[in-house]
């Protein structure tokens, strides 16, 4: 699987596979590894988990290097003091440009297979 790079400003704050979505909603999630960078941005993601407030300069690139635009942000929730690095996760919400198809056929597919 592909690794996308979660990125603030010109740091690499950690990857993501990005294996669960739901296509429908054109969201897009999955465990995120950090990087010692993500050590800046972590207390506020810890803080925010619940009601989040999106961090300025927070993107997500393709393993090719583009930008993914997302309508409703990007979200780390870390729940890593209660489940250890295994508990972060990342969640592009509203992924609109790549669009969501061209990013995650996997997900689409997986989406139609519920209605057959």
């Amino acid at each position: 699987m592909a690794l996308y790079e979660i990125k603030l400003g010109d740091e690499v704050v950690g990857f993501s596979e990005l294996e669960g979505g739901d296509a429908a909603m054109g969201v897009a999630f999955g465990r995120l590894t950090p990087t010692p960078a993500y050590a800046s941005i972590q207390p506020y993601c810890v803080e925010h988990r619940d009601y989040w407030i999106n961090i300025s300069g927070l993107r997500v690139q393709t393993p090719s290097g583009v930008p993914i635009e997302c309508s409703g942000g990007i979200q780390i929730i870390d729940l890593s003091p209660e489940l250890g690095e295994a508990g972060i996760q990342v969640h592009l919400n509203g992924v609109t440009d790549p669009p969501y198809h061209e990013l995650f056929p996997n997900h689409v597919d997986a989406y139609k297979k519920q209605f057959r």
